[in-house]
């Protein structure tokens, strides 16, 4: 009667040590940056952005699925695109200003986020950067992914968010 305690214990310790598991490897995955409408407001939901020779970097820890592309879906407000590459390049209308997003590293990648043109990324919290000031009049403009501009209408009107991934399995790049 003990043997079966004992391999009972040891296989119901075995299942949760298994839904343990399952639920590290799913959650490797790096969550979305998120580029919202009217200032630039950059979030990650993962890690937290450091400074990094004139830009930022989100070093996670976690490894990326692909570390070639990274996955971006466009929500509008009457539907979305989506598409995959690297680097992403999001256009501000003001300043000529730009946030290029790419992937560095070795073993644990990390998320650039550089800017060009004119202006900058301030780190407002440890999982924001902005850019401009609310009631600038700047809006994201267009969406580049590996120089080929993303193929959503996106106007001053349309635009909800754009969300940038290192997996296609994080579910707002779905």
């Amino acid at each position: 009667m003990r043997k079966i305690g004992l391999i009972a214990l040891a296989l119901g310790l075995g299942g949760i040590l298994g839904v343990t598991r399952a639920q590290i490897i799913k959650s490797q995955d790096e969550g979305p940056i998120i580029v919202q409408n009217g200032s630039m407001t950059i979030d990650t939901r993962d890690g937290e952005w450091q400074a990094a020779g004139g830009g930022w970097k989100n070093v996670t820890g976690k490894d990326f699925e692909n570390k070639k592309e990274l996955w971006v879906r466009v929500d509008l407000k009457d539907g979305t695109c989506k598409g995959s590459g690297h680097p992403v390049q999001v256009e501000y209308s003001v300043g000529g200003f730009k946030a290029i997003f790419s992937i560095a590293g070795g073993k644990k990648p990390q998320t650039i986020a550089s800017p060009r043109g004119r202006g900058k990324l301030e780190r407002e919290t440890g999982q924001r950067l902005r850019h401009g000031k609310s009631g600038d009049g700047g809006y994201i403009e267009r969406v580049k992914i590996s120089g080929t501009t993303f193929s959503c209408n996106i106007t001053k009107d349309n635009l909800k968010a754009v969300n940038i991934c290192s997996s296609p399995d994080v579910s707002e790049c779905k």
